[in-house]
């Protein structure tokens, strides 16, 4: 993959990879997440939609930014939206029709939630408040899926420098949730 930054801000690494960072904050926000709800209930969650809505946030800012850099625009000057990306994307991946479809379906509705958070206001309340733990896991295997459908498209190609793993999980834990 190609990097967006060629030096992190610490100036430690010569990489940086935005859309690696976001997952990483989503995944050390659901790890604590999960910490408690399986400590004390979910009832016992402290800014129980603020995290919902954060992590959300940190999924939705991983992906577009993975799938923007990932695909072609036809406008030169301004970027597509992911929901118009995300299509052209899945066709060069090796997913059979079943998988892409519901990859759209899911990535839909996934959007609905992140445009309500990205632009907040009185009338994306109601769907906030629709937002649940259990959506927000459904979201993290979606997400997981997306990004190891993109490695496994980087990975055809033998110029492309990717670590061993099976799938993003590895590298960033997400912990399930018990139901």
């Amino acid at each position: 993959m190609k990097y967006y930054c060629h030096i992190d801000s610490s100036m430690k690494v010569e990489n940086t990879n935005l859309q690696l960072y976001a997952l990483k904050k989503a995944a050390d926000e659901w790890k604590e997440l999960i910490d408690i709800v399986n400590e004390a209930g979910v009832e016992k969650v402290d800014y129980l939609k603020e995290r919902l809505a954060f992590i959300t946030n940190c999924f939705g800012l991983s992906l577009s930014q993975l799938i923007g850099q990932n695909s072609p625009s036809s406008n030169k000057n301004m970027m597509e939206p992911p929901s118009k990306l995300f299509p052209n994307l899945l066709k060069g991946t090796y997913s059979d029709d079943v998988t892409q479809e519901k990859l759209k379906k899911d990535f839909e509705d996934f959007l609905k939630y992140y445009d309500a958070i990205r632009h907040f206001g009185k009338v994306k309340y109601k769907l906030m408040d629709e937002l649940t733990i259990g959506k927000l896991d459904y979201f993290r295997s979606m997400t997981i899926e997306i990004w190891d459908l993109v490695i496994s498209m980087y990975r055809q190609d033998e110029e492309n420098e990717i670590e061993e793993f099976s799938s993003i999980s590895e590298v960033f834990f997400f912990e399930k949730l018990d139901k």
